[in-house]
């Protein structure tokens, strides 16, 4: 017999079903408890008492549809499975940094602040209470529920996740196509990173207004509004971005820990998958993710290496401003990478997610304005640490004819700051950028295909009660264990994993296009035609950067 709570999450709507394995009397025959099993891989018992079973309905054997056990979870025991704990400043920034555990703790922030309205409105009467949830649920009205209160910091009250999810959104393989992009045409693509700026606003606007109004992921709106099929090959866009991506960096942190330890690269593999895997399912980065996030930020460096390494600025500003065509190939393929690093699946998925979760002020229309300005500081200032790592390496490593073939040779470009110790200070940034990010990604894979096939997702939930969640996070990071330890080139994985994300993202940016102008959808908030602008030439600059690079690779150019 499945098991059903009144209230609580017993994860009746996962994968797997929570089963009535045993019912255990006492010695006068009486029921004292059951035992209710849920999970296959991710395994939890239960034992309720016999005092909490609520109703029982028995199997119906005409038409064969299984027996069901009602109980009642009580408000301690519905709490602990999503406890929340004390915070700080740090915590509330860290809320909002597009890391896995910033979105659990959002997650878990938001299921308490429902479970506590809930409770306080308990005793209201029923008519009211409907009352508040039509309220709720009308869109562009005013939001009818409690206003969360308005962050301390005047920073942290501007700034949210948009923000930080520019800053944080060049990970190792990111850094690694933009250093590649620098090394191979100097200041040629300076260019196109200016106009991806706006473009990249434009996606990144459009998710958060989706997420804010849907209230939904992208996954599980294109399967409720048009179908599972439309869902599906959004759904397997990003699992092929994602696992490359999580590859790219597990290579990417042993290339970092190389360069430390001096031992090969592919020793390390393997056991820092296994730790963040187990880090992401059983635990929290709590204890260890300042830390990441700090050695992350290593990469801004280069905005002090590239004024020291003496660039002709007039040149530069010239490449900015003047767009230079180069149909080389591997000046086409860089420019790909460059567009998939900035515009990558991932970060359409997470945004749409991330500002569901988002919990900001005032009313819906303002709550878009607020993610709006957001974004573009997020976007600028990301794409401020693109462009410096672009003008560093063409100005140390293009100058010279140096290519790029290891992370050593990426790392000589700081030398003009550091001097001898570039290399570690790049292994720093390196497996900093990638131990923040492997969560991230495989974490939105994860939610797109749960949303795809319509099963509960959520990093707040435990892992028995998301099993179709966690297996989907399992497997994704096995298979992209696998594709690390296939022994390609560490730079080169880096490197066209974000061309293959440039080539993606058109089609994820044409699915933006249909679902942000979809009356229904947007329930009479559709895009206005400026972001309409914005993501059309989106997509017409990446399908024509595409087509060159098809074009460059069906005539033998890519060797």
């Amino acid at each position: 017999m499945t098991v059903e709570a009144s209230e609580g999450d017993l994860g009746e709507a996962d994968i797997s079903k929570p089963r009535v394995k045993e019912v255990v009397e006492d010695g006068e025959g009486k029921v004292k408890e059951i035992v209710v099993s849920k999970g296959v891989v991710f395994h939890k018992k239960l034992d309720i008492p016999a005092n909490r079973v609520e109703a029982v309905e028995q199997e119906a054997k005409d038409n064969g549809s299984a027996g069901k056990v009602i109980v009642a979870a009580t408000v301690e025991e519905t709490e602990s499975l999503t406890a929340v704990g004390e915070e700080g400043l740090l915590d509330k920034v860290e809320q909002e940094i597009p890391t896995a555990e910033g979105l659990r703790e959002r997650e878990e922030s938001n299921v308490a602040r429902y479970r506590k309205s809930k409770r306080d409105k308990f005793k209201r009467a029923e008519p009211e209470k409907q009352r508040n949830q039509r309220a709720q649920a009308a869109a562009g009205a005013e939001e009818q529920e409690e206003t969360p209160p308005k962050k301390k910091n005047f920073l942290l009250h501007v700034l949210g996740p948009g923000f930080l999810a520019g800053m944080a959104g060049n990970d190792a393989s990111a850094i690694t196509s933009y250093s590649v992009d620098g090394a191979t045409t100097g200041y040629g693509h300076l260019w196109l990173l200016l106009l991806s700026t706006p473009l990249y606003q434009s996606v990144q606007f459009t998710c958060a207004k989706i997420g804010r109004i849907t209230q939904m992921g992208l996954a599980e709106i294109l399967r409720k509004h048009y179908s599972r099929w439309a869902a599906i090959p959004a759904s397997l866009i990003l699992i092929l971005a994602n696992i490359a991506l999580v590859a790219a960096d597990l290579v990417a942190i042993g290339s970092g820990l190389e360069l430390f330890t001096g031992l090969a690269w592919f020793w390390f593999v393997v056991p820092v998958a296994i730790i963040l895997w187990y880090l992401t399912v059983y635990r929290s980065f709590e204890t260890i993710k300042h830390i990441f996030i700090a050695m992350s930020l290593a990469f801004v460096t280069y905005l002090i290496t590239a004024i020291l390494a003496r660039p002709n600025w007039g040149t530069i500003l010239l490449a900015t401003v003047v767009p230079h065509l180069d149909f080389r190939f591997d000046s086409i393929s860089s420019a790909v990478a460059l567009l998939g690093a900035t515009l990558s699946p991932y970060t359409m998925f997470w945004q749409v997610q991330g500002e569901r979760e988002e919990a900001r002020a005032g009313t819906t229309k303002q709550k878009v304005r607020g993610a709006s300005l957001d974004i573009a500081i997020g976007v600028v200032g990301g794409n401020l640490v693109s462009f410096f790592i672009i003008v560093c390496t063409g100005a140390t490593l293009f100058t010279h004819h140096q290519n790029i073939k290891t992370a050593t040779d990426a790392a000589r470009a700081l030398a003009p700051l550091v001097g001898p110790y570039a290399k570690y200070l790049f292994a720093v940034g390196l497996i900093g950028a990638g131990l923040v990010a492997i969560p991230v990604l495989i974490a939105s894979t994860s939610y797109c295909v749960a949303g795809t096939f319509g099963w509960p997702s959520g990093l707040s939930k435990k892992p028995w009660q998301s099993e179709g969640f966690y297996l989907i996070l399992t497997v994704g990071m096995l298979i992209s264990l696998v594709v690390a330890l296939l022994h390609f080139d560490p730079i080169q994985l880096m490197f066209w994993a974000n061309v293959l994300n440039g080539v993606l993202s058109t089609v994820l940016v044409i699915y933006l296009i249909f679902v942000g102008n979809n009356r229904k959808i947007m329930r009479g908030q559709r895009m206005s035609w400026i972001a309409n602008m914005g993501l059309v030439l989106t997509a017409l600059v990446m399908f024509a950067a595409a087509a060159l690079l098809f074009y460059g690779l069906a005539t033998g150019q890519g060797g």
